[in-house]
């Protein structure tokens, strides 16, 4: 027998108190209620997407009580056949692991996904109505598994109380819960169900087998304090913060959460990105007062438009002085009805000296039925230091059936701003979007998407939202089609094909993108792919602030990708890229990822990223672009693993540089490109950032961390005068982020 190891993940609405009463989470499946479980014993498989039943890959037992919800699986895998690892929550699972879908309220509004590997590592994400996934939501739940000759089970419980949800209930006080199971089995890539859909599919929901579960009302109050001292080494001082959490459930479809110098602070640094284009880098928010609830203050617009983007509180001040800003306090209700759902937070920053603080309001009403939905989101952002009031707002409506699933919105933007002593100018700025996107799916294996998105020039989200661009159009068309074997080399050929038109909101035709990509399952478990990417001639009008617009050139690209087996002790995957770029270049790209698991607690990740050629082109001076040959490198590692059942140790280091030598310098005048010579704007951008950090798991959204950061950066116009490592390590020595950080945090 092998030993036990049970993961308890992360989240603050559930207190200590609700654990599982009667049964011992051990992954043996021993006690008796087990034997009255609902069973599950056809499986499809899914992926490839034949659909062919069996009966000897997996069981699964499901059964309730008035605390939450068990699940087992009895995976049919023998000693030799199954891949064992650990992996950090919410980190990628090279492990043969089970996933489960729960719609707790059973209506199809949305659901919550966990997976649950043979090793002890877990994920968990939201579904949101909208059919996509975010993983930046952490639940409370606990799994573990164990090992026998011939199988491996695991043994999950999820309390009610993990989300809130308006449970569906019948005439006899019975709710309906809806629940998928899955097996996904590492040797093969290949994933079996307890239905005959996967979350991608607009039928989803609709069909997700039910159990019936008695769910009594229950109020809970939950308490989490932190305390967080951070060491600054380079200026040789130490900070010392304290806050807490107050959430109050006085039933499951209800929350009021409070929040006085809340713990809005993340102890894992964002990875490295060097962006020299006009289009902001999208990032993601782990901060758990933000990631609970997604569902219902979700609104999806195409080409990632958001009006909620979170990343925007608590970060730079309006006057420059302050990197990250404090939050001095911040509220939070959700009430989920019948029909109607109502959710809302608000959030005020430290004014600080310049009174540079910011203010956030947002609200939010949905009306759902069947499989039709639609709601209005409405935000307000208060900047007093820029006289700046930034009001958002979407009308959002969809609708699902077992082929269909169709989603739209209509975004509206209000931006007054009034003049003040340091040179803001007075804005009386409305603006309007609509998007859209409609899916049918002829079969599992056969879909057929579009999409639109309209953006007119003075729609403006960007206090508290995000978007690439406005004064834009796109239409996209996506084509999907698997051709799965049941013998032979290959398991899955997947055909995508991909075509769109963008242009500016008045008819400005700007490059758009054409592509097939031939995706390939083979039958040892590998995964490859081939693919052939156009973009078409228009007109640039992004390449820099201030800089004119020019019609770029047509331009091809190629990629060929091959990934190895995951099971084993070592695993790798490499990738070639041919691009034509910029104004007449051509770049080469290669990437190699390779992993090492030299013990099923312990993992090694070695990545690596090089990209060479003469096309990229910057705006370097109004109406001036220069194209570089450039070089630019990415090294990542990352080892991480346990070292006992409840302490985590993890170690990130990545490095990048990009050497940029001066190809061509152009003029733009009347839209057309002049080549300027003499001019050399010749540059070496090298950043690196490294962490150590101790984790000690005490439970549930308790935790006590330890960790060390250091990084730095440099900005050289003297191209190759310099040897890569030299440079490293003179960054190692003149860091510009050097601190350690103790936090501990615990949830009553």
């Amino acid at each position: 027998m092998m030993k036990t190891l049970v993961s308890v993940s992360a989240a603050l609405l559930v207190s200590q108190s609700v654990i599982a009463k009667d049964i011992k989470i051990d992954g043996q499946l021993n006690e008796v209620q087990w034997h009255n479980a609902t069973a599950y014993h056809d499986f499809f498989k899914v992926v490839p997407a034949t659909l062919e039943v069996t009966q000897n890959k997996v069981q699964g037992l499901v059964f309730t009580t008035e605390e939450g919800i068990y699940i087992g699986f009895k995976n049919f895998q023998k000693e030799g056949d199954r891949k064992k690892q650990y992996n950090l929550q919410d980190g990628f699972m090279q492990a043969d692991f089970n996933r489960f879908v729960i719609d707790f309220s059973g209506d199809g509004s949305g659901a919550y996904q966990f997976s649950a590997t043979l090793g002890g590592g877990i994920q968990d994400a939201v579904l949101t109505p909208q059919l996509t996934t975010d993983f930046d939501w952490d639940g409370v739940w606990q799994s573990a598994f164990y090992e026998y000759p011939d199988y491996w089970t695991n043994e999950i419980f999820i309390p009610w109380q993990t989300v809130s949800f308006r449970p569906n209930r019948d005439e006899q006080d019975l709710a309906s819960v809806g629940v998928s199971l899955q097996l996904y089995e590492l040797a093969k890539n290949h994933i079996y169900g307890s239905q005959q859909q996967t979350t991608g599919k607009s039928d989803f929901y609709l069909n997700m087998p039910k159990v019936l579960a008695q769910i009594p009302t229950s109020q809970q109050w939950s308490f989490v304090p932190y305390i967080t001292s951070e060491q600054n080494f380079i200026a040789d001082d130490n900070n010392v913060d304290i806050g807490f959490d107050l959430i109050y459930k006085p039933d499951h479809h209800q929350k009021l959460s409070v929040a006085v110098n809340p713990d809005f602070g993340q102890v894992d640094s964002d990875e490295l990105v060097v962006n020299y284009s006009t289009v902001e880098t999208l990032t993601t928010d782990k901060r758990a007062f933000f990631t609970q609830d997604i569902g219902v203050l979700n609104v999806t617009a195409e080409q990632n438009t958001r009006l909620i983007h979170t990343r925007r509180i608590g970060a730079g001040s309006d006057d420059g002085t302050e990197q990250i800003t404090p939050i001095d306090a911040a509220g939070r209700f959700v009430h989920q009805g019948e029909y109607w759902q109502f959710a809302g937070f608000a959030v005020h920053e430290d004014d600080l000296e310049s009174d540079a603080g910011k203010e956030f309001y947002v609200g939010r009403a949905r009306f759902r039925q069947d499989n039709w939905q639609s709601g209005l989101l409405v935000t307000q952002t208060e900047r007093p230091w820029l006289a700046r009031e930034a009001k958002t707002a979407a009308f959002d409506s969809q609708y699902q059936s077992e082929t269909w699933s169709l989603q739209s919105a209509l975004l509206f933007s209000d931006i007054q701003q009034g003049k003040v002593d340091y040179g803001t100018q007075e804005i009386d700025q409305q603006g309007y979007g609509f998007s859209a996107n409609v899916k049918y799916q002829f079969n599992p294996n056969v879909s057929l998407a579009g999409d639109y998105l309209r953006l007119d020039d003075q729609f403006e989200n960007n206090d508290l939202g995000y978007k690439q661009r406005n004064n834009w159009r796109v239409t996209e068309l996506n084509y999907n089609h698997a051709v799965n074997y049941s013998d032979g080399f290959i398991n899955q050929v997947k055909h995508s094909i991909d075509t769109s038109y963008q242009s500016t909101d008045n008819g400005l035709k700007l490059p758009a993108l054409q592509a097939y990509t031939a995706s390939f399952i083979l039958d040892n478990g590998a995964t490859a792919s081939a693919s052939l990417k156009y973009f078409t001639s228009g007109w640039d009008d992004l390449i820099g602030r201030g800089v004119g617009l020019y019609q770029s050139n047509s331009t091809l690209s190629s990629r060929l990708f091959y990934g190895s087996p995951y099971t084993g002790e070592f695993s790798w995957a490499a990738s070639f890229q041919l691009d034509e770029e910029g104004i007449d270049g051509l770049a080469q790209q290669y990437a190699v990822d390779m992993t090492w698991m030299p013990h099923h607690n312990w993992s090694v990740k070695f990545n690596q990223f090089y990209r060479i050629g003469d096309g990229l082109v910057i705006g370097t001076d109004p109406d001036q672009v220069t194209q570089f040959d450039r070089k630019f490198y990415v090294s990542y590692l990352n080892a991480a693993g346990l070292i006992t059942d409840n302490l985590e140790l993890s170690f990130i280091f990545q490095w990048v540089i990009l050497d940029a030598k001066t190809d061509s310098v152009y003029d733009i005048s009347q839209n057309q490109l002049n080549k300027q010579v003499g001019i050399d704007n010749s540059f070496t951008d090298q950043r690196f950032t490294s962490q150590i950090k101790l984790r000690y798991k005490l439970g549930a959204y308790s935790d006590i961390y330890l960790v060390y950061n250091r990084g730095g950066a440099s900005f050289d116009d003297d191209v190759g005068s310099h040897k890569w490592l030299r440079n490293l390590n003179t960054l190692w020595q003149e860091r510009d982020q050097d601190q350690l950080t103790f936090k501990v945090r615990y949830l009553f």
